[in-house]
């Protein structure tokens, strides 16, 4: 998706304003299930103080921002449909899929009955938890933060995945930055998994994107390590020793944040979702005292340098420094910057 007619006026320093935030980076979570809201405040905070702890340098905002899920209602009966219906091994795998928004289910419809029956019991149900309210609202609360420009990582806990998974595939699916651009084109938005439920984190994006998508369990939580037995969630991937504040091994903030290991992983995790997720065109930044340019703009996070032509094609420059973007910003002749300094210097490519 192209953005036309916005080099300059008002709807230029509208968009220069927002594609500043191209290295900003908002954190929203999403919780899970037997989370009230309180519970769900206190993880808030912990997420807060986790996210100053670790990775307050690299661009992350220190305040976390979430929604709250309140109707489990639809997911307590996802989980009670596929208890009576796993048995069959054929149902075991359908549920798996179905869960994940794997279309490879539909294989087995015309020759496996139950499983038919399966998907007629289930379908209405979970087509009725992506619609509910809650969701709705993640998706509305997630789009806002998009709206400023800024990256977004999704940090969903437990069944929370479930709707993370609703969250980031809605997103990619339909939003445009404010600048025109598609989030499809320009993925600007990850999700860190923790104790996750789900055999494909991230569901299709996961698949297409897998860099854009984090995840972490310990192999000690019990809550994760019982759903797995039953519907066949993605592995444990961390070691974790036992907790003695946290029996259970699943508890966001005693039993992820707050330990020394698993906390020191999360935050990796979210540092290379971050460095993962591709910028839009930032060429509206700055404008260019050339006749050469029209605007040009920077992310430090990738290294990337946006180059308006007065033609009106957009070129971006890769493994520019720092020093080299503000080389061209002070120069005398941004032209002659351009001619001896970046052209021929970098690789590029063509956006528009």
């Amino acid at each position: 998706m192209l953005v036309i007619g916005l080099s300059h006026g008002v709807a230029s320093k509208t968009v220069a304003s927002c594609e500043s935030n191209v290295d900003n980076i908002e954190s929203h979570y999403i919780n899970g299930m037997f989370t009230d809201f309180s519970e769900y405040e206190a993880n808030k905070m912990a997420l807060q103080r986790f996210i100053n702890t670790h990775l307050s340098g690299d661009g992350f905002h220190g305040n976390i921002n979430g929604t709250y899920n309140e109707s489990e209602n639809a997911l307590f009966q996802i989980f009670e449909v596929a208890r009576q219906k796993f048995e069959d091994g054929d149902s075991n795998q359908a549920i798996i899929q179905f869960l994940n928004n794997d279309p490879g289910y539909l294989d087995s419809l015309t020759t496996e009955e139950q499983v038919r029956e399966f998907l007629n019991d289930i379908n209405d149900v979970y087509s009725g938890t992506l619609a509910e309210q809650d969701t709705k609202n993640a998706i509305a609360d997630v789009a806002e933060l998009l709206d400023t420009c800024s990256r977004v990582i999704l940090v969903t806990h437990s069944q929370g995945n479930f709707y993370g998974n609703a969250v980031i595939n809605s997103l990619y699916a339909d939003y445009a930055f404010p600048n025109g651009y598609a989030m499809a084109s320009y993925p600007m938005l990850g999700m860190m998994q923790i104790a996750s439920p789900v055999n494909s984190p991230g569901g299709a994006l996961g698949n297409l994107n897998p860099g854009v998508i984090g995840h972490l369990t310990n192999d000690n939580d019990l809550i994760m390590a019982l759903v797995r037995g039953t519907l066949g969630s993605v592995p444990a991937n961390y070691t974790s020793p036992d907790n003695p504040e946290d029996f259970t091994g699943h508890g966001l903030e005693a039993s992820y944040l707050t330990l020394g290991g698993q906390s020191e992983e999360i935050a990796t995790q979210m540092r290379r979702i971050a460095q993962q997720l591709t910028p839009y065109p930032v060429h509206a930044q700055k404008n260019a005292s050339s006749s050469v340019m029209n605007g040009f703009g920077y992310s430090a996070i990738n290294q990337l340098m946006d180059i308006e032509f007065v033609s009106g094609s957009v070129y971006r420059y890769s493994h520019v420094s720092p020093t080299a973007f503000n080389g061209l910003e002070n120069a005398e002749s941004q032209g002659g910057y351009f001619n001896t300094r970046i052209r021929d210097n970098y690789v590029f490519e063509r956006l528009q």
